[in-house]
C-alpha cells in the first residue's frame, strides 16, 4: 500500500476534485493525472477509496461533489447528489475566494452556480491569461497550465438574480446561510439542495431556452450557458411571486401560438405536466399554487372541469368559458355568440382549429351582463306600447333600423322580434324632444 508523503485533512466545504488537485500539487506531482495513475495500484470502491488508502488515519468525510473524466479517480457525490447536478469538466471559481484560500469549494462544482454570494461577483471558468477554459488536469490550484495566476484579474460583477441562486445552493449544500436573511425565508430557501437545483433548472430551462426540451440544456458545464438559466431562474425566485409571474408569461411567449385561444396543455406544453408530475411534492406546492392563482387570474383559454390538476375555485370561477358554455347560459345557439363577439357585445376572442372548426372563449362578466340586458328585452308590441306607435309605424322604423332588433327572424333566426329595452327607451327620449321642439315652433 503506498503512503503519500504530504497528507492533510480536507477543508471545510472543500471539492472532491479541488482537494485531490491540492493534495497531488503538494506531493510534488505534474499534474493531477499522476494521483491518478498511482490510484490505480490501490483497492477501493471508487477513487477517493483509493485515495485514502493513502493517507491513514485521515477522514474525507467532509468532502462534497463528484471527480469525473479520470480513469481511476472517478466517484460519485459523497452526498449521493445526482451526477447530472455536477459540472466534473470545467472548473469554476471566484477569483476572490481563490486569492483569500487557496482551495476549491464544492459549490463552484455544482453545474448552476455561477456567482460568488460573498462576493457577488461571476464565477470564471476560463484562464485570465490564455483565455483558454480551466482544466482539472493541471499542476497548481492557483495558476493555469500556461504559468499565469487565475486570481490575477478583475472580477465581474454578477447579476441579483444570479447571487441570490448562488446563495440558496451553498446554504443548501453547506447548511450556513448566504447572502441576505430574507432569502432564507421564502418556500425556496426551504427546499433541499436536489430539489433545488432540480426546480431552477425547470423554471430557468423553460425562461431561457425555446428548444422542443428546454431542461435538456447542452454545454451547461460552460459558465455562459449555465448563468443564463440560473440567471433566469433567480429573477423568478428573487422577486416572488410577480418573478414567477413573468416567467410563465414568458413561458407562453416561448410556445409561439396565440395565447389567447389555446388550452392549458397546449399553450404551456410540458411545462404543466411537469408541474403537477415531476413536482407533485409537498415542498414544491408553492410553485404550483402560484399557477394556480396566474391562471384564474390571467389565462383567457379554455378550462374546463377535467382540468383537475387546478384548484376547483377556479375552475368554477374562471373568467373565460367556453362558447358553448356561453350559448347554453344565454340560452341561444353557438353561432350567435359568435355573432355577438365579432359585433362587440360580447367580450371573447376566436380562432380556427386545425380541422376548421371555430374554437373561443368568451368573458363570463360580459356573459353575465348581457344576460341581464337580455331578461329586459322588449317584444315588438312591448316596444310599440311603449312608444305608441302604431303596427304599420313599428315596421316602417324596422325597416328604415331605426328600431334595431336584438332577435328575431332576421338576426338570430328566432321566431319572435326582441329589442333593447335601453334603446326603446332611449328611441322614445329622442321622439319626446322632437315633439318638443315641434311644439316649440
Amino acid at each position: 500500500m503506498t503512503k503519500l508523503l504530504v497528507r492533510f485533512a480536507p477543508m471545510p466545504d472543500e471539492s472532491t476534485t479541488g482537494y485531490l488537485l491540492r493534495l497531488s500539487e503538494c506531493n510534488g506531482f505534474s499534474s493531477l493525472l499522476d494521483l491518478d495513475l498511482l490510484a490505480s495500484d490501490e483497492h477501493g470502491v471508487d477513487g477517493l477509496a483509493r485515495v485514502g488508502s493513502m493517507l491513514p488515519g485521515l477522514s474525507l468525510q467532509p468532502l462534497r461533489g463528484q471527480v469525473s473524466h479520470f480513469r481511476h479517480l472517478n466517484t460519485a457525490d459523497p452526498g449521493r447528489l445526482s451526477a447530472k447536478y455536477w459540472n466534473g469538466r470545467r472548473p469554476r471559481y471566484c477569483l476572490e475566494c481563490l486569492a483569500e484560500r487557496p482551495g476549491w469549494r464544492a459549490a463552484w462544482d455544482l453545474t448552476l452556480m455561477v456567482a460568488c454570494p460573498i462576493h457577488r461577483a461571476r464565477l470564471r471558468d476560463s484562464c485570465p491569461g490564455c483565455k483558454q477554459p480551466l482544466s482539472w488536469k493541471r499542476r497548481f490550484v492557483s495558476l493555469c497550465n500556461c504559468g499565469r495566476s487565475l486570481t490575477e484579474a478583475a472580477s465581474e460583477t454578477a447579476t441579483d438574480a444570479e447571487i441570490a441562486v448562488g446563495a440558496y445552493l451553498s446554504s443548501a449544500l453547506t447548511g450556513e446561510a448566504f447572502g441576505e436573511p430574507a432569502l432564507h425565508r421564502t418556500n425556496v430557501g426551504l427546499l433541499g439542495l436536489q430539489d433545488l437545483l432540480a426546480a431552477c433548472m425547470f423554471l430557468g430551462g423553460y425562461a431561457s431556452n425555446n428548444a422542443a426540451k428546454p431542461t435538456k440544456i447542452a454545454n451547461l458545464d460552460e459558465v455562459s450557458v449555465a448563468t443564463a438559466t440560473a440567471d433566469a431562474a433567480g429573477r423568478a425566485f428573487l422577486d416572488w411571486p410577480r418573478g414567477y409571474q413573468e416567467l410563465l408569461r414568458m413561458v407562453c411567449r416561448n410556445r409561439g401560438a396565440d395565447n389567447s385561444c389555446a388550452r392549458l396543455t397546449a399553450r404551456f406544453g410540458y411545462f404543466y405536466t411537469a408541474l403537477y408530475k415531476r413536482f407533485a411534492a409537498d415542498q414544491f406546492d408553492f410553485l404550483r399554487r402560484e399557477f394556480d392563482s396566474y391562471v384564474s387570474r390571467e389565462w383567457v383559454g379554455q378550462l374546463a372541469q377535467r382540468n383537475r390538476r387546478l384548484s376547483q375555485a377556479t375552475r368554477r370561477q374562471h373568467a373565460w368559458i367556453p362558447l358553448t358554455s356561453a350559448a347554453k347560459l344565454l340560452r341561444t345557439k353557438r353561432d350567435t355568440i359568435l355573432v355577438l363577439i365579432a359585433d362587440g357585445t360580447l367580450e371573447g376572442q376566436t380562432h380556427k382549429t386545425a380541422a376548421g372548426r371555430t374554437s373561443g372563449t368568451v368573458s363570463r362578466c360580459s356573459v353575465e351582463a348581457f344576460r341581464h340586458e337580455k331578461a329586459q328585452w322588449m317584444t315588438l308590441a312591448d316596444a310599440r306600447e311603449t312608444l305608441q306607435i302604431s303596427r304599420k309605424r313599428a315596421y316602417a322604423l324596422l325597416r328604415s333600423h331605426v328600431l334595431r332588433p336584438v332577435g328575431g327572424p332576421s338576426v338570430d333566426g328566432s321566431a319572435v322580434w326582441r329589442f333593447s329595452a335601453r334603446e326603446v327607451m332611449a328611441l322614445m327620449s329622442t321622439r319626446s324632444d322632437a315633439t318638443s321642439t315641434a311644439d316649440r315652433h
